[in-house]
């Protein structure tokens, strides 16, 4: 399951939404966008200079279309972190 957290603020508080929607969309031709989430972390990210520094964090539990993801992502022009996740744990249904 790819989970695409968005982290930080971007000075805008509709920008969350729209990310989301367009992150949505750079997928919505691939079969795993039924199980991609987007997570909002209302997280402040600032650098030494105290300048906003918000920025997309990958977490999949399939590392298969892990590059492919990144790829997608890049083109939104925000800074994305990677990381590996060892495992997912449903829940029981």
């Amino acid at each position: 399951m790819p989970n695409i957290e968005i982290h930080g603020q971007f000075g805008n508080p509709n920008i969350p939404t729209v990310l989301e929607r367009r992150i949505f969309n750079l997928f919505s031709d691939r079969p795993y966008v039924d199980e991609m989430v987007v997570t909002f972390c209302n997280d402040h990210v600032h650098d030494a200079n105290g300048n906003d520094q918000p920025f997309i964090r990958l977490a999949n539990s399939c590392q298969e279309h892990t590059e492919e993801i990144l790829e997608r992502l890049k083109t939104l022009n925000i800074d994305i972190e990677h990381l590996r996740l060892e495992k997912f744990i449903p829940k029981k249904q």
